[in-house]
């Protein structure tokens, strides 16, 4: 009868938590464009994973979106109004797919910006049908009208070029594009990356008018692989009307075709690593891996490469107007050929005819120095190699040693060797255990010293103290009189 009824028991309290186990739902996937333009007001479907606010960001429109889709169903595109900001949590997954239609997955609208930024991965799809995946389209000039990708790791995946279908680029703005603390990853797309930039009027305005594409503290990485021989339809980061900058402690990787780097103004890298190795369309001046107006290698450049994987003769680099390039003291410019892995210098390095272009930073020579240590009985011990100006690092060695005339101890070594600046050979300091007066005899008067510097009453030198310290616990008192005593009682 008990079983019985801790059965019913069981059955019922089952029953009555099963409410609680379907409240518990996966995200459901959006199937309808989510088009934000016309709301008002603030809305959400937290099944679907997002959250509307038109003045949620300081007066501006705000979405937040929070496993927006899933891996196996995506969700629909989703178009904002202007001034928008997106924020990421979670995986998220949209894609054009779901509606079938060449339709851009995530937009900006004309007249503004667009922010996306986040702790979570946005993952974007127009693979099947061609499109930008994220873009933020002509704008009034004088607003800026801005794409900024920050604080969050984005991947598009662009539909492949064919000899049918042209494709779109993947990343795409008007105006200015910045990309700060961020990891983008673009595949594929007629463009992984591109500005249309705005024309400025006026002789020979500055290049701080011109728009610009900026990568900052960030890591990009472009891989755009048309089908076929269309390697000229190919391009990976491009600024039609404006200028490109790379800062900070960034890592863009471009494998693309002819234009891997396009701009008609300034290529600027002041700091981190760039390499664009590519396959060029042909060996034309304008199919360059990268084609710029002109060049300026910061001093924090940590490296650069250019190289083509196709036509031996075609070019890495193209410059308009080469004489107005700078390179900063400390990275060193090399033009040459690379072949089975290996970079070989050009035996004339203005030829820019050749296939590779490599920028490194010259490090000055680093001056070391040979430190020997020794120990007991002059035997050495380990040698080691040491930056000019630093510290040498000394090996372990036996605190005491037994020989034929007593037991000796470690107290130091005989020079110091806290800044190096020459060779140096270290040698191992021993004396004789007990012997406090450092007379070469063990007897009672060592045993009285350590009896009165026990009591403060006077100091012993580095070489005394450890002569006195009989157990080796690291301070000398009573304890180590007694067992001078005993030592000196045992013949020792």
């Amino acid at each position: 009868m008990k079983k019985i009824f801790a059965f019913l028991l069981t059955l019922m309290l089952f029953c009555t938590a099963l409410p609680t186990f379907a409240a518990v739902k996966a995200p459901s996937q959006r199937t309808e464009k989510l088009d934000l333009t016309g709301i008002n007001e603030a809305t959400a479907n937290e099944a679907e994973g997002w959250s509307f606010d038109p003045t949620g960001d300081d007066g501006n429109p705000l979405l937040v979106l929070t496993d927006y889709g899933t891996e196996s169903a995506h969700s629909a595109p989703i178009l904002c109004p202007k001034n928008t900001k997106i924020v990421v949590n979670g995986d998220c997954y949209v894609d054009n797919a779901v509606l079938g239609s060449a339709t851009n997955v995530i937009s900006g609208t004309a007249g503004g910006y667009l922010k996306i930024e986040g702790i979570g991965t946005l993952n974007v799809y127009a693979n099947q049908y061609a499109a930008y995946c994220i873009c933020s389209p002509m704008g009034v000039v004088t607003n800026g009208n801005h794409l900024y990708i920050n604080d969050i790791t984005v991947n598009c995946f662009g539909s492949q070029i064919t000899s049918t279908n042209s494709s779109k680029s993947c990343i795409y703005a008007s105006h200015n594009i910045e990309i700060r603390n961020a990891t983008v990853n673009t595949t594929n797309g007629a463009i992984g990356i591109e500005m249309q930039g705005r024309y400025v009027t006026g002789a020979n305005p500055p290049e701080t008018d011109w728009n610009q594409l900026l990568i900052e503290n960030s890591t990009v990485n472009v891989q755009n692989h048309p089908n076929g021989n269309l390697w000229s339809s190919a391009k990976g980061l491009v600024a039609n009307m404006g200028r490109i900058t790379i800062a900070g402690d960034s890592n863009v990787t471009i494998s693309a075709g002819s234009q891997s780097i396009y701009t008609t103004i300034c290529l600027a890298i002041t700091g981190g690593n760039v390499s664009a190795v590519s396959t060029p369309g042909s060996t034309a001046d304008t199919n360059a891996i990268v084609y710029v107006k002109r060049m300026d290698i910061g001093a924090d450049v940590q490296s650069v490469y250019f190289a083509t994987t196709k036509y031996p003769l075609s070019k890495a680099y193209y410059c308009q107007a080469s004489g107005t390039s700078t390179l900063a003291d400390g990275p060193v410019m090399e033009i040459g050929t690379f072949a089975n892995g290996t970079f070989a210098p050009a035996a004339d390095p203005n030829n820019n005819n050749l296939s590779t272009l490599k920028i490194v930073r010259d490090e000055p020579a680093v001056t070391t120095h040979t430190v020997s240590f020794f120990g007991y009985g002059d035997e050495l011990i380990e040698t080691v190699e040491v930056e000019d100006g630093t510290a040498a690092v000394a090996p372990t060695v036996d605190r005491t040693v037994q020989t034929g005339n007593g037991t000796f101890v470690f107290y130091g070594w005989n020079m110091d060797f806290s800044n190096v600046t020459e060779d140096m050979e270290v040698y191992a300091l021993y004396t004789l255990l007990g012997d406090v007066d450092l007379n070469g005899v063990v007897n009672s008067t060592d045993a009285l010293l350590v009896m009165r510097y026990s009591m403060t009453i006077i100091s012993l030198s580095d070489r005394a103290f450890a002569a006195g310290d009989m157990n080796g616990d690291g301070s000398v008192n009573a304890t180590d009189a007694i067992n001078i005593m005993r030592s000196i009682a045992a013949g020792k």
